[in-house]
């Protein structure tokens, strides 16, 4: 503290230069000059201008102490004269210094506990936040955001790295300027550390403000410069402790040439220290300002780096353990649709094997040929999966031990090429080699024969009709070169890294193309490797696939142990097995060469009719298995059913469309179509979906059996099944079916009885249906109302027997109705020889067509009566006896009635309640004879060329007189 002479508004700031530390109180007046002029140096020399310059002539400094320690010094100057100072000045100012110096410990212990609250409180703030979480993202955010507001500085930044990195990953970022913190999301910012190089990382500490956009679209800034070129971080790698830059500028040139992108004016970088390695770093900076970062602020920054280090180790050891935890969940899943498929490989064979069996044994019979050469093929597909799944086993287990020979390996492909050449022209697949002589090659032809068996079995199952399968054998330098190169469907190029994958090999899409376990490329890997040799796949989709086998010539390259200089020979017998599953592939018609037709007729059914039905009793199954295709239809046949076949869900729907089967059996997992699309298919289409649908499937687990119920399966039968329970499940399926169809068609019939009696032929079959929704309830509507009578009716029926009246009554009001219903009417009721008919319900019309139909109406009534007459004079009815030709008279009015069904639940009828009804029935009874009458109301949708004549009738019932108008009864309506 220092104070200049009275009337000095504020000391010079030169003063301060002037202060000294004593432990005693200091009275300097005239040797002043000479007690600084005692000492030497360039501080001394400026106090001494400073002397000189504010005319200082005497000085009292009293030290502020607080418990023996020495606060600050309290400096009182009088310039101009000489100033003696008194006894009682001096105490005065030594009782000032004391007051003031227990203000000062009081301030300072004040600020001391506000810091260290602070403190306290940013580390509870930010171990809450780690303790509280396992998400890296909000740990990071909330170090970087609480330190950033903590400190008041411009921008805070949280990343990981290490010294042996090339560029650092910000993880966290807080920026002040638009008070927002950003996070990395992307895994691999929580990896463990390794000394791979790594670009386009975050650069911690000189951070951006502006987001760059990246391949994870991430909202940190990219890195700028690597870590070798950053002063900075060098000095943190050397020194393991923080760096604190004041003023950038200030620094020597090496510090200037940080690489910053955005304006900053101090640095603040502290070291993420694990067990006294860097992993990271904490950076604090300010853009425009100088700092000088406090040892206070400093220590807050060490401690919460210390918490940071922990919080990544937590968060690593959670991302560890997370990505451990779905290795292993995909693992099981992958695992788990492998074992489905694997059974379901299993499940198909052992259907073909014990069905035959338990139905010969049960009904004490001999196995056929047929069914014994099923049994026999399957039993060799089963045997070929055992051994695949063995030999996995084996080289799992380590304990697949090879017995290497010198083997001739054009003679064994040749041989092996033989094998399949009599299954590639059955299929008319084109089998081509290429063998060019190779040195002798050592080889377990135990083993590596089915590394051949199997690319030639893939390249035939996925190569179509008229395609090519080519195998070339030629040297390469030390190696040889074995090729297997088809013009097949090829391979998705996603696909291709993992084909030789076993557990990915195992497709599980219900819809797969070929049947398979997926062992065949995973063995041949294990396999080529055994030998020292390597796989290489090519293919291009659509266009087909080549699968290259490596090996090395000689046998340096191989153990001792297992080599043997007897020469290997080729054994045919195990082509058998290996061949089975290119047997099963084979079109229906190359099966023990044996057509077996579309359709199987049951014994004493009637034959294919002209249209190409089988009526009733008949069975579609869908499998593209052929043995198990000819094993149901053969056992539907025998149990008296007509069997359609089809090979998979496309052939299915188009043969359910053409035969209209009364059951379908299909199966789930089929090329093109599978069986739950087929499902789907059936039950979109109006003609089969109500046709019963058992799922016939090897994939016996509970989600697929709710998948199935879920799109329309109506059963379910799990291979493999007892001829027993699949005819069971067909008859009862049948037979539900029929009372379906008896149920349905009786409430067609009760539908049609009753809406016929009112509604035209085409609303009955729209409502029967059920194309047409017809709300029946009472409301009200405007309609047409036609009533029409024949004339003198009484008299006629006491001229006529009781048989001629009704003979008559019944043609005429038959053809009446017929001309309502061909003009959209509806025939509300008979009322003796009355009808009543309505236009606009229940079928909404537009007024002026309502009129239009119903005067079409009355005159195709008047038309029809004329012919009526005729009729009833040649018989003898009319025109005779004292009984006229009928006559009958027609009134039309529109108005607003009540219109629905009227009654009880016992007896209802539909009809039109209200005066427009009363109206219409006094316009009949107003008219003359063979006339039409309509009201004002119809009169206006009517022509005036067609209106006769127009006049005001009192009508009964009728308060006010009514406009009428007669209509021409010939002229044609148009």
């Amino acid at each position: 503290m220092q104070s200049a002479r009275a009337g000095s508004a504020r000391p010079p700031p030169a003063l301060a230069s002037i202060s000294r530390e004593t432990t005693e109180v200091m009275i300097l007046s005239e040797g002043l000059g000479n007690d600084i002029s005692d000492h030497d140096g360039p501080e001394w020399q400026q106090r001494r201008d400073v002397y000189q310059r504010a005319d200082i002539r005497s000085s009292l400094i009293v030290p502020l102490y607080y418990r023996q320690e020495l606060l600050a010094v309290l400096a009182l100057h009088h310039t101009g004269s000489p100033r003696n100072w008194h006894e009682h000045e001096v105490q005065l100012a030594a009782g000032v210094a004391d007051q003031a110096a227990l203000a000062l410990s009081q301030v300072r212990a004040y600020e001391q506990v506000r810091e260290l609250a602070r403190r306290e409180a940013l580390v509870n703030t930010i171990t809450n936040a780690i303790r509280s979480s396992l998400d890296p993202q909000k740990i990071f955010a909330a170090i970087t955001e609480q330190l950033g507001e903590a400190l008041e500085v411009d921008g805070c930044a949280l990343s990981l790295w290490s010294p042996g990195d090339e560029y650092m990953q910000c993880v966290g970022l807080y920026n002040a300027a638009i008070k927002e913190t950003v996070v990395e999301t992307r895994p691999a910012a929580l990896s463990e550390p390794d000394t791979s190089t790594t670009t386009n990382l975050p650069l911690l500490g000189v951070e951006t403000n502006q987001s760059i956009e990246s391949d994870q679209s991430d909202d940190l800034p990219q890195s700028a410069a690597p870590i070798s070129g950053n002063p900075v971080l060098q000095e943190l790698i050397r020194t393991r402790a923080p760096v604190a830059i004041a003023d950038i500028e200030q620094r020597p040139d090496s510090m200037v040439m940080l690489p910053l992108r955005s304006p900053s004016k101090a640095l603040l970088v502290v070291p993420l220290l694990l067990d006294g390695d860097i992993i990271g770093s904490i950076s604090l900076r300010q853009n425009h300002q100088v700092r000088h970062w406090q040892p206070s602020e400093i220590d807050m920054v060490l401690l919460v780096a210390a918490q940071a280090a922990l919080a990544v180790q937590q968060a690593r050891l959670y991302q560890k353990t997370r990505q451990q935890a779905e290795r292993l969940l995909e693992a099981d899943r992958l695992k788990t649709e492998f074992f489905q498929n694997v059974s379901h490989e299993f499940r198909t064979p052992l259907t073909l094997m014990i069905g035959p069996l338990e139905t010969v044994v049960n009904q004490q019979q001999d196995l056929s040929l047929d069914q014994a050469k099923i049994a026999l093929r399957n039993s060799r597909r089963l045997l070929r999966l055992v051994n695949q799944l063995l030999d996995l086993q084996r080289f799992d287990a380590g304990r697949m031990q090879p017995s290497f020979r010198p083997c001739d390996l054009v003679e064994f492909c040749q041989q092996t090429v033989e094998s399949f050449k009599s299954y590639c022209d059955r299929k008319q697949i084109n089998l081509v080699t290429n063998l060019q002589s190779c040195p002798q090659l050592y080889l377990d032809l135990e083993r590596f024969d089915k590394v051949l068996y199997n690319l030639l079995s893939n390249a035939m199952k996925f190569t179509p009709t008229d395609g090519t399968i080519t195998v070339s054998l030629q040297p390469e330098g030390n190696y040889c070169r074995l090729m297997v190169k088809d013009t097949g469907i090829g391979i998705k190029q996603e696909q291709l890294p993992h084909l030789f994958e076993r557990f990915r090999q195992a497709e599980g899409s219900a819809n797969r193309s070929f049947e398979g376990s997926g062992l065949g490329l995973a063995l041949v890997k294990e396999l080529v490797e055994l030998h020292h040799g390597r796989i290489t796949v090519e293919s291009e989709y659509g266009q087909g696939t080549t699968f290259t086998v490596w090996l090395q010539m000689g046998n340096l390259h191989l153990p001792p142990s297992p080599l043997l200089d007897v020469p290997a020979e080729f054994d045919a017998r195990r082509a058998a097995v290996e061949l089975a599953d290119v047997e099963v592939d084979l079109p229906d018609v190359q099966i023990d060469d044996i057509n077996l037709p579309e359709v199987l007729v049951a014994d004493g059914s009637a034959s294919l009719t002209d249209h190409g039905q089988l009526g009733s009793n008949t069975v579609l199954v869908v499998d593209d298995n052929p043995d198990l295709r000819r094993y149901v239809s053969m056992m539907l046949q025998n149990a008296g059913f007509n069997a359609v076949l089809a090979k998979n869900g496309a052939d299915g729907f188009n043969k359910a469309q053409t035969y209209h089967p009364d059951v379908i059996v299909t199966d789930l997992m089929m090329p093109q179509v599978s069986g739950l699309e087929l499902i789907r298919m059936i039950r979109s289409s109006p003609e089969l979906r109500g046709t019963p649908i058992i799922l016939l499937t090897a994939k016996a687990d509970e989600d697929t059996r709710i998948e199935g119920v879920e799109r329309g399966a109506d059963a379910y039968v799990s291979k493999p099944f007892n001829d027993r329970e699949l005819i069971a499940e067909v008859r009862n399926l049948q037979a539900l079916k029929a009372e379906e169809r008896r149920v349905a068609h009786l409430n067609k019939y009760l539908t049609e009885s009753v809406l016929r009696r009112f509604l035209p032929e085409s609303m009955v079959k729209k409502a029967a249906a059920g194309d047409l929704t017809l709300d029946l309830r009472p409301e009200p509507r405007l309609i047409t109302i036609l009533f029409s009578d024949i004339v003198g009716f009484t008299r006629m029926s006491n001229a006529l027997q009781s048989q001629g009246v009704a003979e008559l009554l019944n043609e005429y009001l038959g053809e009446m109705t017929r001309a309502v219903f061909e003009n959209q009417g509806t025939v509300d009721k008979f009322v003796g020889d009355a009808i009543m008919a309505l236009y606009g319900a229940p079928e909404e019309m537009s007024p002026s067509e309502q009129v239009r139909r119903a005067i079409a109406t009355a005159r195709q009534m008047l038309v029809a009566l004329e012919k009526l007459n005729q009729g009833w004079q040649e018989r003898g009815l009319v025109g005779r006896n004292e009984v006229p030709p009928v006559r009958f008279r027609c009134g039309i009015h529109q108005g607003m009635a009540v219109v629905g069904l009227f009654g009880s639940q016992e007896r209802s009828d539909f009809t039109a309640i209200g005066p427009s009804v009363n109206i219409a029935a006094r316009l009949q009874e107003a008219t003359a004879p063979n006339s039409i009458m309509v009201s004002a109301m119809v009169a206006q949708y009517v022509p005036d060329e067609e209106i006769i004549k127009r006049e005001f009738l009192e009508l009964k019932g009728i308060d006010e007189p009514v406009m009428t108008c007669v209509i021409n009864p010939n002229m044609l309506n148009q």
